[in-house]
């Protein structure tokens, strides 16, 4: 699997609810549309640690960085050495 279709299917597993259908792209955005908020980002980000074995700063929290699949998977190329 892609980096992009292991966090698509996480967020379509752990943080969307039960029952609600999303079209979720690579480019869909993520916050402006409510799919992952706050707390979404840090349930995300402690999957992202884990499954890529990196660690994400402070510095990294941005919104940028969340707003899609897309970014999301960029930002994790750009600290994962397992690539």
């Amino acid at each position: 699997m892609s980096t992009n279709d292991l966090i698509k299917n996480f967020i379509l597993t752990e943080l969307i609810p039960d029952g609600n259908v999303v079209d979720l792209t690579d480019a869909t955005p993520l916050i402006d549309s409510g799919i992952i908020d706050s707390l979404g980002i840090m349930t995300l980000l402690g999957y992202l640690e884990s499954t890529f074995s990196l660690q994400i700063s402070g510095d990294d929290l941005i919104p940028e960085n969340f707003g899609s699949i897309e970014t999301i998977s960029t930002l994790v190329a750009q600290k994962c050495s397992c690539f």
